[in-house]
């Protein structure tokens, strides 16, 4: 197996709990990325329900009133589209997920998140293994920019280092759902380029602003999780999208 990731890297990522990796895509990627939606919102109405959630102000426009600015995300990509499934087995993200979580993963879950200029909303603080409920938590994300993602525009928002507290209570209807007790302190916003990707543990406590500016901010999201995790009951129920052979079963 090849490592990504240096000794020091692996080492400051458990003890912050995130870690920047610049340059995760190439333009290339981030391209074909936007292109990819462009297709899927030319298909519809004839894509899988779950694909496309639109913001909660444009959710009773027929399709036919409605574009990929008044999309909030993409969802389960990888289960759907074979760009995204074929980005899920990439080296700089499969061997890096190896890196930290073992030989043996699965790819929780992908999401495209729009955060579309000025209709937007934030999304809350919380722990992602708040909807996961995966015990261990040996799990994290890939929070990939393909816009510049500004303080301004809705970029990622973290308080370093609050994975080690463990899962703390949420509470809260649809997207609403988020910790019941915030951070006010602490708080690191995370600006990032296109391409450039942070790694975040499924504990870290994390935020979004909303978008009020003219600009874009869309940005890639993938789960990666340790194969022998278990999903603990709770009222989100899902499966992962994909899971892959260990590099010797791979070779054999």
């Amino acid at each position: 197996m090849s490592s990504t990731l240096t000794a020091q890297e692996i080492q400051r990522f458990q003890d912050e709990g995130y870690l920047i990796m610049p340059d995760l895509l190439s333009p290339v990627d981030v391209d074909r990325v936007f292109t990819e939606i462009t297709a899927v919102m030319a298909q519809r109405p004839d894509v899988p329900k779950d694909l496309i959630q639109y913001e909660p102000c444009m959710r009773d426009k027929d399709h036919t009133q409605t574009n990929e600015l008044h999309v909030r995300k993409l969802y389960r990509m990888a289960r759907h589209l074979t760009f995204f499934r074929e980005l899920a087995r990439r080296p700089a993200l499969l061997e890096t997920a190896r890196d930290l979580l073992g030989p043996q993963v699965a790819l929780a879950q992908t999401m495209l998140l729009m955060k579309p200029p000025e209709i937007s909303g934030p999304k809350v603080w919380h722990q992602d293994n708040g909807y996961f409920a995966l015990r261990p938590p040996h799990c994290f994300g890939f929070w990939i920019a393909c816009d510049p993602a500004t303080e301004a525009n809705g970029c990622m928002h973290v308080v370093p280092g609050s994975h080690h507290g463990g899962l703390q209570p949420h509470a809260g209807p649809g997207d609403e759902f988020g910790l019941v007790d915030p951070p006010q302190n602490d708080i690191l916003p995370v600006p990032l380029q296109p391409g450039d990707g942070l790694l975040f543990h499924c504990e870290l406590f994390h935020y979004t602003p909303a978008n009020r500016t003219p600009q874009r901010r869309r940005a890639l999201q993938y789960h990666y999780m340790a194969s022998d995790v278990v999903k603990t009951p709770n009222q989100f129920p899902w499966e992962p999208e994909l899971d892959f052979e260990t590099p010797e079963s791979a070779s054999s």
